[in-house]
């Protein structure tokens, strides 16, 4: 056997390689799929899917290449079953899928040619009620460790990192472009499984070479890190002339909206029952290589600021390009957009400053999923994108929310009908919402003995528009556009309760509003601030009315907020 070390048997190892029902792993599994079929002897069955496998023939062995029992073969369904001892169980069990026809999701072409997929179970790893499903996920975890050495843990939390998810062998999945159950595990199996469907078509590779690319993509990622290549360089697709992208994790991050907006996916799921989608850091364009430099720090609800290393097919520095920011948030049911601002261009080395204004974590403190933020970055005509998973931002303030009064309205959209990647927009209907102005803390500076403090201001126009607020900009999205005037138009800032106020001064047409020679803050101690926003003569406050409150932020000096 080639992989390292055996996975102890305790409950943990159990429910990590979730295979019992008692540690919750047995959704979508048949209550009868581990029962003694005569003394001594149970049953072993499962089901062979890239979508389902007709046909296959299906071998058991002891991961050393003895086969334990003569071959099954799959079913119209994709199951199959064994009856074997039960001291089997005490070893490794490798399950191995060949031949069979299915029907590809992401292509939907019928009763084409399958491959290999295969599952891996530890010795001890299975009892009663389970059941082992192979699927693309399983495949490559499977490879990971016969094929390239990886001990069982450490593949499968290899696999966790870099695709999201681990493969529940315990959960059966159905195909989603026609699912045969409601139940959500089984839906988002299914759809986990579409993946790579879709990957393959977006590498231009025919849906049978789906199974040679599982076998490429455990090789590329046996060395730790999938990224198209190992120290002998590119991975190939076997039997075709196809070689991995630098950039493969990124277009599998991608296939997940690709395949629900291309009309296929018919699962009950919404954006946030999907789970995690990789945020990889590399996205190839035509004629751009754009890289997502973080220095680890992941982003957070508020400003959240990023350099782009932007290069030519050539990995020659690519400086002084059109650079913007399309970020969009899609929710189960709706979809919005967030502030952003111009991209600059720093150096000569294709280096650009970059920031992002969330409104909102796509992860909360929890785990629990809020959907999806999609980045786009348009990069001289072409777009490359990410997936960047959003946290919630914890301690001081990062934002504040004011409205405009019955004069500053804007049409209001009821996405009653959904906005989920992939499903159409219905049931809209139109009607107003006073105008939200969103007050950032962009950064506070302890200066010559007081504090400067930075605010970045944007107003909405509709639910894709933010526009940035400074004299003389024009808002969209009422009646009539607002054009702002600067000779009534003020940001001011109380350190003491509203008694005292200092104005802040706009940095040109940016959004950014700075106020110098604030008092009454201390360093390692949370303050609160109140910001008054006067556009056009108006006072924007908490509910809109003229009774409403002002913007609060709670700041601390030398401190910062913490992403969860």
């Amino acid at each position: 056997m080639k992989h390292l070390k055996k996975t102890p048997s305790s409950l943990l190892s159990l429910c990590l390689t979730g295979l019992l029902t008692a540690c919750g792993g047995g959704g979508g599994s048949n209550g009868d799929d581990l029962v003694p079929s005569e003394e001594g002897s149970v049953t072993l069955s499962g089901s062979v899917f890239a979508a389902p496998v007709r046909g296959a023939s299906v071998t058991l062995s002891d991961c050393s290449g003895h086969e334990l029992t003569a071959p099954a073969v799959s079913d119209e369904g994709g199951a199959y079953r064994f009856s074997i001892p039960s001291d089997y169980l005490n070893g490794d069990l490798c399950i191995l899928a060949t031949g069979g026809v299915f029907d590809d999701e992401a292509t939907g072409t019928r009763d084409r040619p399958a491959g290999r997929l295969a599952a891996f179970v530890p010795a001890g790893g299975m009892g009663p009620d389970a059941s082992v499903h192979l699927t693309p996920g399983s495949t490559i975890i499977h490879d990971l460790i016969t094929r390239h050495g990886q001990a069982p843990d450490d593949a499968r939390a290899l696999f966790l990192a870099t695709f999201g998810y681990a493969p529940d062998l315990g959960v059966a999945p159905t195909d989603a472009t026609r699912p045969a159950t409601s139940d959500k595990a089984s839906q988002r199996a299914g759809l986990r499984a579409a993946l790579f469907s879709q990957l393959t078509m977006e590498l231009g590779l025919l849906a049978t070479d789906q199974f040679s690319l599982l076998e490429a993509l455990a090789r590329d990622l046996a060395d730790g890190t999938l990224d198209g290549g190992d120290d002998g360089g590119p991975i190939s697709v076997t039997g075709t002339s196809v070689t991995l992208p630098a950039d493969i994790l990124n277009r599998y991050a991608n296939a997940m909206y690709e395949f629900r907006a291309g009309g296929r996916e018919a699962t009950d799921l919404g954006n946030a029952e999907l789970g995690t989608l990789p945020f990889a850091r590399l996205a190839l364009t035509n004629n751009y290589r754009v890289e997502y430099l973080d220095d680890g720090a992941a982003p957070t609800e508020g400003k959240s600021s990023f350099r782009l290393k932007i290069s030519d097919a050539d990995g020659n520095p690519a400086p002084g390009l059109a650079v913007s920011l399309m970020p969009m948030m899609y929710m189960s049911g709706m979809a919005h957009g967030t502030p952003v601002a111009e991209v600059t261009d720093v150096d000569s080395d294709g280096i650009y400053d970059a920031t992002v204004y969330y409104l909102m974590a796509s992860s909360m403190m929890n785990g629990m999923s809020m959907g999806y933020w999609k980045l786009d970055i348009m990069v001289g005509g072409e777009k490359a994108t990410f997936y960047p998973n959003v946290m919630m931002a914890m301690g001081d303030s990062v934002k504040a929310t004011l409205k405009g009064g019955q004069t500053d309205m804007i049409a209001a959209m009821d996405m009653s009908g959904g906005m989920d990647m992939g499903h159409d927009m219905g049931g809209m209907a139109i009607s107003e919402e006073p105008r939200s102005y969103y007050i950032f803390k962009d950064a506070l500076m302890a200066m010559s003995g007081s504090y400067t403090l930075k605010l970045f201001i944007a107003a909405k126009e509709n639910m894709m528009s933010y526009s940035p607020v400074y004299p003389g900009a024009t808002l969209g999205g009422g009646q009539t556009d607002l054009i702002i005037d600067g000779a009534t138009t003020t940001v001011e800032v109380s350190t003491d309760g509203g008694t005292t106020w200092i104005a802040a001064m706009p940095d040109s047409a940016t959004g950014i509003w700075t106020v110098t020679g604030l008092t009454g803050l201390t360093d390692g101690e949370q303050t609160e601030i109140q910001v008054r926003l006067t556009v056009n003569g108006e006072r924007k406050t908490s509910d809109g009315t003229a009774s409403g409150l002002d913007a609060i932020l709670r700041l601390t000096p030398g401190g910062m907020s913490m992403s969860m």
